[in-house]
């Protein structure tokens, strides 16, 4: 109870633009992601977690960025390529390269401790949601939008800021949202569990030319509109991903 005490008067006081998403978008991927699991998966999750909900632990890489003993996780959370490179594997601190490298590490988590598969799947549920956030796949000219400065609801902010939980907030964005959104068949979602990390980069960053179709600091409603679709098309893309990604890696559990 103290342990959880701790973890949120940290949270608590963290200021809203460190987060990626959020708070409340890393909960909705937890939310869609367990919604979209068997219950035999959601159960062996939960043992892991050993206490921990799913809301927290898919927000855990931001409680602890105060804590300077985990400073080496901050370049885990992006990646940035200028405007006209290509995406492309590199390592080795950047998401593409420590999400691929998580989901390798948890493939084998019937041999692992239980407190390394609780934090592995801490950063698999956090950085499936960063990875949907395009400008974590941004340029580092405008360090993925954090230069950018805007002006939104009498509010300043930078736009990498205005995704991150502007949006989210202002249009009051929920997981029933979400998921009314668009409904995907089977075959949609067997298609969009294809391809790779690396593939759902690229994807994510195709997204930044709608993105950056800003006229002047003060983005209209139009603007607004158009990307609170994306918003939520992005956080629901995320969650339908990581479920499939628990099925695939505890399809069995351990001896």
């Amino acid at each position: 109870m103290k342990k959880m005490l701790v973890f949120i008067v940290a949270f608590a006081f963290l200021p809203l633009h460190t987060f990626a998403w959020g708070e409340k978008g890393h909960r909705i991927v937890a939310e869609i992601a367990f919604k979209n699991l068997d219950r035999k998966t959601r159960k062996i999750i939960l043992q892991y977690l050993d206490g921990m909900s799913i809301e927290e632990a898919a927000n855990w890489m931001d409680a602890i960025k105060k804590d300077h003993s985990y400073d080496h996780l901050k370049p885990w959370h992006y990646v940035n390529f200028e405007k006209n490179e290509r995406v492309k594997d590199t390592c080795c601190d950047n998401i593409i390269y420590r999400l691929s490298q998580t989901i390798e590490t948890l493939k084998k988590y019937p041999t692992l401790p239980k407190a390394t598969v609780k934090m592995e799947l801490c950063y698999l549920f956090h950085l499936m949601g960063d990875l949907h956030q395009p400008l974590h796949v941004g340029y580092g000219s405008d360090k993925g939008g954090n230069s950018i400065h805007l002006k939104y609801l009498d509010k300043k902010m930078d736009l990498h800021g205005l995704f991150d939980y502007g949006i989210i907030e202002a249009q009051n964005i929920k997981l029933k949202h979400c998921l009314k959104y668009h409904v995907y068949t089977k075959d949609d979602i067997e298609k969009m569990n294809k391809g790779s990390v690396l593939d759902w980069a690229k994807e994510s960053r195709s997204h930044l030319t709608q993105i950056y179709s800003l006229n002047g600091n003060a983005p209209s409603e139009a603007y607004i509109t158009t990307n609170e679709g994306l918003i939520k098309q992005q956080l629901q893309v995320a969650g339908i991903r990581l479920a499939e990604l628990l099925k695939t890696i505890f399809s069995q559990e351990p001896k």
